[in-house]
């Protein structure tokens, strides 16, 4: 097969190959792009979430302590009414034991007065000091119920009191096992959703480190890319030069060929010729009369002559833009190694008397090289027939 025919089919291969390899890591970086915003989405709606708890635990903590002092002076207020009880029983206790003590005093009092009066003829007579003790007795002995009265509903209310103050107090317990409950849900909520946030954030960073080396391949393979191309274009170049010299040996091929059979022809009819005029001689030599015809006579050979072939001037530095890659920003110019070119040589863009760019050589073949853009004129671009001389 004709490797003129191979190469090209290697490159479509090669570049096939890179650009599929290209889109996989395309497709992948969109992927972990995806991944990543949905993440950062989980991040951000975890964190409102935590936020949202560590504020409820916080509110439930205060709410707590709140409950807990109330408690607290609740707690107080039990001691200080069990102790007013105490006191009031206390003081109930004695005052009972007044009362017994009156009573019985009065008992006293009463046999005594009932065993001195001797009632003379159905007609009773008291002392006026005797109505006014006993008044006075019968005066203390009702403020003495009535007191008796009033503690026992002191002592009733405060034994309500007690039994409510008992119901809240189980009430609150019971609300501060719940809360303290929550808590511990709440706290546990929180943990998991830290440690869920730490594994997410790990994950993340290790996606990112992944996309970070996807990127860096995929920038080297934009590198090659770029190289593969340009050794593309060369090649091509370089086809079409070869091509262009194939055909110009062809057709100095044909040339030559022409001009072989035109010498061969006039070398046959000079042998013809020759062939005459040594027959002519031998009969001269016999005695004979010569016979020379006017066409013999008058044939001339020809010179022939070889045409040296051209030798190659000197080429100066100076050569034109022959194809531009605005994409990749590099262009093809026709110095070559044989002119003189070396990488790194800087080259000036003209059209016309005007410079409107400044390119340096990277990369150099036979009879052109390939340079990179470094400074456009602003308003102008490079195009195919600019001229390039060396700085």
């Amino acid at each position: 097969m004709d490797l003129n025919k191979i190469i090209p089919i290697v490159l479509f291969v090669i570049i096939l190959i890179i650009g599929g390899f290209a889109f996989s890591i395309y497709n992948t970086n969109n992927k972990l792009k995806e991944e990543k915003a949905k993440l950062e989405d989980d991040n951000t709606r975890l964190l409102g979430e935590r936020r949202q708890l560590q504020e409820k635990a916080a509110r439930l903590e205060k709410e707590l302590s709140d409950l807990k002092s109330r408690k607290e002076e609740i707690e107080g207020e039990l001691t200080k009414a069990q102790q007013e009880k105490e006191e009031l029983l206390t003081k109930y206790n004695e005052l009972l034991k007044e009362r017994d003590a009156l009573v019985e005093k009065l008992s006293a009092q009463h046999k005594v007065s009932v065993q001195e009066q001797k009632p003379s003829e159905g007609v009773s007579v008291q002392p006026a000091g005797q109505e006014e003790y006993w008044s006075d007795f019968i005066k203390i002995k009702a403020q003495l119920e009535v007191k008796v009265d009033n503690l026992n509903k002191e002592l009733l209310d405060t034994k309500n009191k007690l039994a409510d103050l008992d119901k809240t107090n189980k009430e609150l317990e019971i609300k501060i096992d719940e809360l303290t409950k929550e808590k511990e849900r709440l706290t546990n909520e929180i943990e998991f959703r830290e440690r869920t946030l730490s594994i997410m954030s790990r994950d993340l960073v290790s996606e990112r480190e992944a996309r970070q080396t996807a990127i860096e391949e995929l920038n080297k393979l934009r590198s090659q890319n770029v190289s593969l191309k340009r050794e593309l274009v060369l090649a091509n170049k370089e086809k079409m030069q070869l091509t262009n010299s194939i055909k110009e040996a062809l057709e100095n091929k044909d040339s030559l060929e022409k001009r072989l059979a035109e010498i061969d022809r006039i070398l046959r009819e000079k042998s013809i010729t020759l062939g005459q005029l040594q027959e002519e001689m031998r009969t001269v030599v016999k005695g004979a009369s010569p016979f020379v015809s006017k066409d013999t006579a008058s044939v001339q050979l020809p010179p022939i002559v070889v045409k040296p072939q051209a030798t190659a001037t000197l080429k100066s530095l100076k050569g034109e833009v022959i194809a531009v890659n605005n994409e990749e920003k590099f262009v093809i110019v026709s110095i070559g190694e044989k002119h003189g070119a070396k990488v790194g040589m800087q080259l000036v863009v003209y059209r016309g008397d005007k410079q409107i760019a400044v390119a340096e050589i990277i990369e150099i073949r036979n009879e052109i090289s390939a340079a990179d853009i470094k400074e456009v004129l602003s308003g102008y671009t490079i195009n195919k027939g600019d001229t390039v001389m060396v700085r």
